[in-house]
This record gives C-alpha cells, structure tokens and sequence, in this order.
C-alpha cells in the first residue's frame, strides 16, 4: 500500500508541479512587496508582463506573463529560484532579466517564488485547479 501512495505522490508531483515546496519555504506577504519593488515594472501588477502600460515600448524579448497556470505549471520553483537570482543569462534567457541575488537574499528570493505561486491561483480561482 505504501508502494502506491508513493506513486501518487510521484505523479502528483510530475502532473502538478511543487508550489508548496515555495509556499513551505517563503513567506508571501514579504515575496509581495519584494515584487511590487524589483518586478512590478517588467511583470506588471499581476505579473500579466511588461507593466509600463503606454509610459515605454516594451523590450525587444517578450515578458512572460506570470500568470498564465499553463505556463507556470512547467516551471519549477527551482527554476523561478535560479531566474530570479541569477538572472535570464542564468538559465539561458536573456540578460535583459536582471539577476536579483544582487540585492535580495536567498530567503527573500524563495518569498518572491512564494508570491509567483500566489499570483496563479488568483487568476485559476477556488474552484479551478
């Protein structure tokens, strides 16, 4: 019976991905405002993408919209961790992505993951998962 619960565990896990691996490591209310001040102007208020509205053109790469569950269920915490620490060139995006371990602990990083995972189940609502 064990041998089965693990499996569900497993495929859980491949199917859903691990947002409360970032929910169990950051705090969202901290991840919150961090984002309203180092990722607001690129991702927009609901991490929609570019948030300068008409103000400037958008850069010359798209901005992934945060939002987006499809999107956001094939990335891993992990990845959000490595993006957001080390920047696109991090991970082989682009270097307009600024690399935020800079000005932001590892901790804070994990509460930004935290506030990303927060943002989906916003847009899916209770009753969507």
């Amino acid at each position: 019976m064990s041998g089965r619960i693990i499996s569900l565990v497993v495929v859980g896990i491949l199917t859903l991905g691990t947002p409360g691996l970032a929910a169990q490591k950051g705090n969202l209310q901290q991840g919150k405002v961090l984002y309203v001040e180092y990722c607001l102007q690129c991702h927009g208020g609901r991490g929609e993408g570019w948030g300068w509205s008409n103000k400037i053109p958008p850069p010359p790469v798209p901005v992934p919209d945060l939002s987006d569950p499809e999107l956001m269920k094939e990335l891993s915490d992990q990845y959000l961790f490595d993006i957001i620490k080390g920047g696109g060139e991090a991970v082989g995006k682009t270097r307009l992505m600024p690399p935020a371990g800079r000005v932001i602990s590892d901790e804070e990083i994990w509460d930004v993951v935290a506030y990303l995972r927060s943002l989906i189940r916003s847009v899916q609502g209770p009753n969507n998962k």
